[in-house]
C-alpha cells in the first residue's frame, strides 16, 4: 500500500502537478483481523469502525495531526471546499465539515456518528463517539459504554456501571440530537421487509441463488428482471435491492 501511494505521489510530482493536487487516502471502514474472535466488519468497534483519513495537498501542512474526531461524511464539503466552490443549495443541510475548516477550528470533543443495519443483524447499531468515550446503541437491548483513553481496546464494557450512569445518559442525550435510533430501526426494518416481500418472500429468497457480489449493472438489471435473487446484503445498493440470506 506505502509503495503505491508513493508511486502515485511520486507520478503527481514527475508531472508538475503537485502544486495543483490533493489527495486524501482512506477507507470505508476497517477490520477485525480476529481480535475478540472476530472477521470483518459489522460492529462498532475501533478495529471495524476506525479509519484512516490522511490529506496531503500544497495548503495542508505537512506531518501535522489533528486530535479532532472526523467522518467519510467530512469527504463531500472537504472536495467541494479543495474545488473552491460553493457548496450546492440542495447540499446545505448535510452533515459534515470540510478539513480545511477542522484544521482551523480544532475541536477534540467534537462528536462523531455511526449506524448500521446490514449482514443478518438483529437490530440496528448506532454509535457515538464523543471525547474520551463511545457509546453503541442497540434498540431493544442493552447499551455498551468504552472508556477509549483507559481501555483503548474496549475490553470492559461501561453499559451497566452504576458509577457511569451520568456519562451513560450524556452520550445518549448527545446521540438523541443526531438520530431518533429507535424510529431509524423500524424505518430500517420496514425497507427490509418491503424487499422481502417484493422478491417473493422469505421462502423465495432462501431457495434462490446467492449472489455474493455486486453484479454489473446490466447484468443486475436482466436478473431483477427476470428472478428473484438473493442479493447478500450491503452489496447490491441499486441492483437488486439489499436483502440477506439470514431471515
Amino acid at each position: 500500500m506505502d509503495d503505491n501511494v508513493g508511486r502515485i505521489v511520486g507520478a503527481i510530482c514527475e508531472t508538475g502537478q503537485e502544486e495543483t493536487t490533493r489527495i486524501i487516502h482512506s477507507s470505508d471502514h476497517g477490520d477485525n483481523i480476529g481480535n475478540r474472535g472476530l472477521w470483518g466488519k459489522s460492529v462498532m468497534y475501533e478495529d471495524s469502525v476506525a479509519i484512516p483519513l490522511i490529506a496531503r495537498g500544497p495548503d495542508l501542512a505537512a506531518g501535522e495531526v489533528i486530535d479532532t474526531p472526523v467522518s467519510l461524511i467530512d469527504l463531500h464539503p472537504t472536495i467541494v471546499a479543495f474545488a473552491d466552490e460553493p457548496v450546492h443549495r440542495d447540499d446545505q443541510d448535510l452533515p459534515g465539515m470540510a478539513l480545511t475548516d477542522v484544521i482551523r477550528n480544532p475541536d477534540p470533543l467534537r462528536p462523531v456518528f455511526s449506524e448500521y443495519h446490514d449482514w443478518c443483524s438483529i437490530t440496528g447499531m448506532f454509535m457515538l463517539r464523543k471525547g474520551d468515550w463511545k457509546l453503541v446503541k442497540y434498540p431493544g437491548y442493552s447499551s455498551q459504554l468504552f472508556d477509549l483513553v483507559n481501555d483503548p481496546h474496549e475490553a470492559v464494557d461501561l453499559g451497566s456501571s452504576p458509577d457511569h450512569r451520568d456519562v451513560i445518559a450524556t452520550m445518549e442525550a448527545e446521540l438523541g440530537k443526531i438520530a431518533d435510533v429507535e424510529a431509524l430501526n423500524a424505518r430500517a426494518f420496514a425497507d427490509q421487509a418491503r424487499k422481502i416481500e417484493r422478491y417473493g418472500g422469505r421462502e423465495a429468497i432462501l431457495r434462490a441463488e446467492d449472489l455474493g457480489y455486486t453484479p454489473p449493472p446490466q447484468s443486475a438489471r436482466a436478473t431483477c428482471d427476470s428472478t428473484p435473487h438473493a442479493v447478500r446484503a450491503g452489496s447490491g445498493g441499486d441492483s437488486c435491492g439489499t436483502i440477506g440470506r439470514c431471515l
